[in-house]
């Protein structure tokens, strides 16, 4: 299989962020963007008099109400989460979930978690500095691509996937690998501080797929790449029946036609639109779009 690369244009200067030396550096208010001040047990935004509170070592910039969500998934995780359940949920994902959701819903053999994470590690490529994880589950791409020259700040909503990579980082004592709970929709990063992003399986599950892009957009530096993966409609699997695509519109999901998929990636301000599919699992590549350079929409047929 073609690897897929991604050339970096030459842009304007932006402020330049080093590996942050504190855990919670690069943190900021999800509400007004501005810096947050550590405090025992906490990080304190002075601009709007609250205070995030640290769970286990992981900051928790959760201030919506997700059980009233129009999302399923979003209402069945704030009811759930910490629960027994969803621990186990956590613990088996990587080895008893992921396998049977890529055979079922993606075609049967048409891919693994295995080939998946050397997709998207191909198109970070060699970059380094820091790399968004978005709802990143236990750290299941980002721990694979973590180095000492690579810090990954992974975000998620669910607090017992969160728990989970924090205790697979330590267990194999993995360097640079952080947690957040937080909304993608509301990333507690400032503007133009990623040099790469990952977004591997959740694109499907936002409810707002244009504004979910537009804010991984933001936190990220002209020019950088980002990896996405997720399904699309196909003649492979469970999706390629029109009864298990509206089950999934119901539930506030979405099953992505192809040239939807692109526009959505182009309107939230990236270019250089490239992807292949496995079955009804698909792999993009893009890059943030410099400021003033127009659309590019070209893209390669998928295998």
């Amino acid at each position: 299989m073609a690897t897929t690369s991604i050339d970096r244009e030459i842009v304007a200067p932006e402020k330049k962020y080093a590996i942050p030396s504190h855990l919670y550096g690069p943190y900021t208010c999800p509400a007004c963007k501005q810096a947050v001040e550590p405090q025992p047990g906490s990080l304190h935004c002075p601009a709007c008099a609250v205070s995030y509170p640290i769970l286990d070592g992981i900051p928790d910039f959760m201030a919506q109400d997700l059980e009233h969500n129009g999302s399923h998934d979003l209402r069945f995780i704030a009811k759930r989460d910490g629960s027994r359940l969803l621990d186990l949920l956590a613990s088996s994902y990587e080895t008893y979930i992921y396998p049977p959701v890529c055979n079922l819903y993606g075609g049967w053999h048409s891919t693994s978690l295995q080939e998946l994470a050397r997709d998207i590690s191909d198109i970070v490529g060699p970059t380094t500095g820091l790399i968004l994880d978005v709802a990143c589950g236990p750290g299941t791409y980002g721990r694979r691509m973590a180095s000492p020259s690579r810090a990954i700040y992974g975000i998620d909503i669910c607090l017992s996937m969160l728990r989970q990579g924090a205790r697979y980082v330590e267990r194999d004592g993995l360097p640079n690998v952080h947690f957040a709970r937080a909304m993608v929709e509301a990333l507690p990063f400032p503007a133009g501080l990623f040099d790469a992003a990952i977004c591997a399986g959740a694109l499907n599950h936002f409810p707002d797929t244009v504004l979910a892009l537009r804010e991984i957009n933001r936190t990220m530096k002209a020019g950088a790449p980002l990896a996405v993966m997720c399904f699309v409609i196909s003649n492979r699997g469970l999706l390629k029946y029109r009864f298990m695509r509206d089950r999934v519109e119901r539930h506030g999901g979405h099953v992505f036609a192809l040239p939807d998929l692109e526009r959505y990636v182009a309107e939230a301000g990236f270019e250089g639109f490239h992807f292949h599919v496995h079955g009804a699992v698909l792999v993009l590549s893009a890059r943030k779009r410099p400021r003033g350079i127009g659309k590019d929409l070209s893209r390669v047929v998928g295998k």
